[in-house]
């Protein structure tokens, strides 16, 4: 039948839609496993990974003009490792990069611009996307153990409360008294397009002594998001 034929090309054109937007997810979770992997083990090889070559001391063959920065707009473009978070119970494990660009959070868990560093004194805030590495955050509960581990030390931290929120509640991510992490993805889990909320999780480092409040410097900086994308 005439009707017939419109239907064939239909399919097929629905079929080869589906097939590259397969491609497409299978390309970005190849890159973003390849990225995991290859920075778990950098991290797993210690500071001496990244130390730099010995310098060449000066002599009569060596040259003391500074070499030109061929490759400094690949430097810039390549994601800044932090180190890597772990929760056990929930078999959640990601690298950490900073910053939360839509670059960033495909490959890694960002660090949240104007929080504190992960690992040091203050609140710091770390954000992941709902169905990669944070898939499973939805599961945490109070007394869950989250570890971050960066090239110099692994400080371990406990979950205290988790919440949802709206996109512009920021103050989840104000300095806090003790080291505290603070993990934030996109909610509901199994909302279909843009989330309209936010999941926070805070956790406190562990025998983390209290010490006094220090103010945001977000003048300087770009001003934090709970992730604004969505995802």
């Amino acid at each position: 039948m005439a009707w017939r034929r419109p239907l064939r090309w239909f399919e097929r054109g629905a079929l080869i839609i589906g097939l590259l937007c397969l491609g497409l997810w299978s390309f970005a979770h190849l890159r973003s496993q390849a990225f995991q992997s290859a920075e778990s083990r950098k991290l797993e090889a210690g500071p001496r990974a990244a130390a730099p070559p010995f310098p060449v001391p000066p002599g009569p063959t060596a040259s003391r003009k500074p070499r030109p920065a061929a490759k400094s707009k690949a430097v810039k473009a390549r994601v800044a490792t932090l180190g890597q978070i772990e929760i056990p119970r929930l078999g959640i494990r990601a690298i950490v990069a900073e910053g939360t660009d839509a670059r960033t959070l495909d490959l890694a868990v960002g660090h949240i611009a104007s929080t504190a560093s992960p690992g040091g004194p203050g609140n710091c805030g770390l954000a992941g996307h709902r169905d990669t590495f944070f898939s499973g955050l939805g599961s945490v509960r109070e007394g869950d153990l989250v570890r971050f581990t960066s090239p110099e030390r692994t400080t371990l931290y406990e979950v205290e409360w988790c919440k949802v929120v709206e996109p512009d509640r920021i103050d989840t991510l104000d300095p806090t008294p003790v080291p505290s992490l603070t993990l934030v993805t996109c909610y509901p889990f199994t909302y279909v397009g843009r989330a309209p909320q936010r999941f926070v999780v805070r956790a406190r480092q562990v025998k983390a002594p209290e010490a006094p409040v220090v103010a945001h410097a977000r003048s300087r900086q770009v001003p934090p998001t709970l992730l604004a994308e969505g995802r």
